[in-house]
């Protein structure tokens, strides 16, 4: 019965990371686009878009990046194209994947089949989890990877354990501080009986998957996105130490120092984000403020979790000389750490993302603590109930993530870029120069991707996305192969001058279609609109425009 219970629920945590896949989120974003063009290259020339030769850390326009999603999606776009589908398919298969892994992981864990369906049944239905499994986020297949090393170091395979858990550095980078701290605890906690003697060449392979990595976080890019937003480096609190020991009513002292300096600030800032990132307003109420990371109005987990939960940390203090209990507590404890690091890491859905195996395992765990306390005659009952109630706010997470989150979030998520660049991609062989309002949204990966420009011509043809290394009185930003040029026409005025028959304008309403004037409607003067693009609410959004000769009189 638990095996049909357990097929069951797979197919449903499946259902709900697949159907309406393309659409929902609405668009791919940029680190989608991004992960894309990425994957297109690789499948293609062996290099990353910016030309390095598989490279162990990917380098984008923006910055650099874990490549492993990279490599996973390569095959995906080789066999699919450049398509939604193609980008979101890894991630939606990884997230599937891990509802099983994680009935294997509690089973292994708590040796009860129950204990572990119910953890299968609460990552199933988990908003978190579903809705990053729904786009190409990197998390993902780090938590996999995290769970796969963690069910294989507990059914006594060390050495293969490594594999996953070195992996996991190539996956996000997040990893680089977590992965080391647990691996500790994992063996602190286990302490298995290892003999290098005849086991030592199966540590070959792990060791050369981590020495590419570790070449990167010590001498390469790897720690170079952590450096931008650690609170380490957060200008606001050197600031308000500043601000604090420079008020001219305070007298210097030594207290002023004590207790107004960097390191405090900063220690401050650090168990603010990790008190936070428990906090049940994050947990159970409206998830990460962001919007592209939750649907607001909802819990990263659903209300009904939370009794579940902590009736699992009383069970895990309650029993704490237990293995397992210390293992959970401390994968708890430590998977806030990362991002509690940088700034905002404490509501940050995306950084916080390990700490998912953890709270499900406990809380199923405390559903089975629970359950236990009714007798015979009402735990049947009682479960049904608990059911029902669970499958009613599960209901209404779904109703807002796919009749009004889907719609509400839509210009998070790029909504209007591929139908605009699709239309200029059949228009631009026919003009001279193409211009394209950058200040939007960076446009140059989305077009790059939308008109399926070929990544070996990128990689010829790239030297600059820096603005304003192009300026004339009428535009100014960079050129991109000779033809198109990505910034802004200073003002109307300026604009009007620019147009012309030979070239195509990519306007933005607001930037400068001002107000609510409608130019596929009325046009500017001496100008033809080609194509246009409405938002999700039928507002004008972007124009494509080309100038026209005046009337001869």
């Amino acid at each position: 019965m638990i095996e049909v219970f357990l097929v069951l629920i797979i197919a449903l945590g499946t259902f709900f990371r697949f159907t309406q896949l393309t659409s929902l989120p609405i668009a791919l974003f940029g680190d989608e686009i991004d992960v894309g063009y990425q994957a297109w290259s690789l499948i293609s020339t062996g290099r990353d878009y910016m030309g390095h030769l598989l490279p162990t850390y990917i380098q984008s326009l923006a910055e650099w990046r874990a490549p492993l999603l990279m490599y996973l999606t390569a095959p995906f776009v080789g066999l699919f194209g450049t398509t939604d589908l193609a980008i979101r398919l890894p991630v939606a298969l990884i997230g599937s994947l891990s509802i099983y892994l994680i009935y294997l992981l509690g089973n292994t864990l708590f040796k009860n089949k129950t204990t572990a369906l119910i953890s299968t049944l609460l990552l199933a239905i988990t908003p978190w989890h579903i809705h990053f499994s729904r786009a190409a986020f990197e998390v993902v297949p780090l938590t996999f990877l995290t769970m796969l090393g963690t069910y294989l170091f507990l059914k006594g395979k060390y050495f293969a354990s490594l594999i996953p858990f070195f992996l996991t550095f190539y996956a996000y980078s997040t990893a680089v501080v977590f992965t080391p701290l647990f691996v500790l605890a994992l063996l602190l906690i286990e302490r298995p009986k290892l003999s290098l003697g005849k086991n030592w060449p199966r540590l070959f392979l792990p060791s050369l998957l981590a020495l590419p990595i570790v070449y990167n976080i010590f001498f390469g890019q790897a720690g170079g996105r952590f450096g931008l937003i650690s609170i380490f480096s957060d200008l606001k609190l050197i600031e308000s130490v500043i601000l604090q020991r420079t008020d001219p009513w305070v007298q210097k002292t030594f207290f002023e120092v004590l207790f107004h300096n960097k390191y405090l600030a900063i220690a401050t800032a650090f168990f603010d984000n990790y008190l936070t990132s428990f906090s049940p307003q994050f947990l159970f109420v409206n998830g990460d403020p962001f919007f592209r990371h939750s649907i607001s109005k909802v819990g990263e987990l659903l209300l009904p979790t939370l009794p579940l939960f902590l009736a699992g940390l009383y069970f895990i203090f309650k029993n704490f000389s237990q293995k397992n209990s210390k293992l959970l507590l401390f994968w708890l404890l430590l998977s806030p750490i990362p991002s509690c690091l940088t700034t905002g890491g404490g509501t940050h859905a995306t950084r916080l993302f390990l700490m998912v195996p953890p709270l499900i395992l406990i809380s199923a765990l405390g559903g089975t603590y629970l359950f236990s306390l009714f007798g015979k005659k009402f735990i049947r009952p009682t479960i049904i109930l608990f059911i029902v109630f669970l499958g009613l706010f599960f209901t209404s997470f779904w109703h807002r993530y796919s009749s009004h989150y889907k719609y509400e979030s839509a210009s998070l998520w790029h909504y209007g870029f591929k139908n605009i660049f699709t239309d200029l991609k059949a228009l631009a062989p026919n003009f001279d120069k193409v211009y394209i309002n950058n200040t939007y949204q960076p446009s140059l990966l989305l077009f790059l991707f939308y008109t399926q420009y070929p990544p070996q011509d990128f990689q010829k043809n790239f030297v600059t996305d820096k603005v304003d290394t192009y300026q004339t009185n009428s535009f100014h930003g960079f050129v991109f192969d000779q033809k198109y040029f990505f910034g802004e026409a200073p003002n109307l005025d300026e604009l009007k001058l620019l147009m012309n028959d030979r070239m195509v304008y990519l306007a933005v309403q607001g930037r400068e279609g001002q107000g609510d004037w409608d130019w596929s409607k009325n046009p500017l003067d001496n100008t033809t609109v080609l194509a246009s693009q409405k938002n999700i609410f039928g507002q004008p959004l972007f124009y494509l425009m080309s100038g026209t000769l005046p009337p001869k009189n």
